[in-house]
């Protein structure tokens, strides 16, 4: 992945596999039957923000894909966020989440560059999601939650996130895709990304400020995908975020960022 290090890459992992990765991963739309989910690889393409937060821009190529071993059960890969769903059910989704999610370090921005660098960080967790599919595999809609926890590196703190989906035909294959999702932060998870230390001040000059627990941000995105082929797909689409509380508050975001941030990207996908 370019320039990776650089990054908070949850804010990529989920918006480019929301725009780009999962979004044109939807292996239904071949049709084969509204429930069997083969397998697949793919990759994306997209500009996400350097670090959350940042209002400077990073381009990203990153890969996605699932192999299923079962007509439900599948191991789930979308850049660095992993899932394995262990129900074999036509709408329960659930089983053991895990992610590496970056630090922040040698950014652009030469005050926030001046803060000490956040070390990358294995999470470990869980996911649940509850999914309808209608007589066309294209017209369904999902809702589902996520809990991660830093087991190693600088962020010990936890996330939980929450997200709706809808997808609904257009023309005779494509599809159209409509997402909003929320994060919650711990106090550890905001205190690591959001808060600035004495120390921190005294060597950048930004204002001390420590981060509480909360809500994060909202999401949205719309994503458009079309079949090439009953094993080809591509997409693209965009998403937009607003961080909120003490994310919005932070002197990384209010005085040298922006509490607004864009994804858009595109991917390609075959089936195996």
């Amino acid at each position: 992945m370019y320039r990776a290090t650089k990054t908070d890459c949850f804010a990529f992992a989920a918006c480019l596999s929301t725009i780009a990765a999962s979004a044109i991963a939807e292996p239904q739309f071949l049709s084969l039957t509204p429930t069997y989910l083969p397998s697949y690889f793919g990759l994306g393409i997209g500009s996400y923000p350097e670090y959350l937060g940042s209002d400077g821009a990073a381009v990203g190529v990153a890969p996605f894909g699932r192999y299923s071993f079962g007509e439900q059960r599948y191991v789930s890969l979308e850049v660095n966020y992993a899932t394995i769903n262990l129900l074999e059910n036509r709408n329960w989704r659930a089983g053991p989440a895990g992610m590496y999610r970056f630090g922040r370090e040698d950014v652009d921005d030469p005050i926030v560059d001046l803060l000490p660098d956040i070390e990358g960080t294995f999470e470990l967790g869980g996911f649940i999601s509850y999914e309808n599919v209608g007589s066309d595999p294209r017209e369904r809609w999902s809702v589902g939650a996520s809990f991660t926890h830093g087991v190693t590196g600088d962020n010990d703190g936890y996330t939980i996130a929450a997200s709706a989906r809808r997808w609904m035909p257009v023309g005779k294959f494509a599809a159209l895709g409509f997402y909003a999702g929320t994060t919650y932060g711990s106090s550890d998870y905001m205190d690591t990304f959001f808060s600035v230390s004495p120390a921190g001040a005294a060597d950048s000059g930004l204002s001390v400020f420590e981060a509480e627990s909360g809500v994060r941000d909202v999401r949205l995105s719309v994503v458009y995908v079309q079949p090439l082929s009953r094993t080809w797909l591509v997409g693209g689409g965009l998403m937009f975020s607003r961080l909120l509380n003490d994310a919005a508050d932070s002197p990384i975001v209010s005085e040298r960022g922006d509490r607004d941030q864009l994804v858009f990207g595109l991917g390609v996908s075959r089936a195996f």
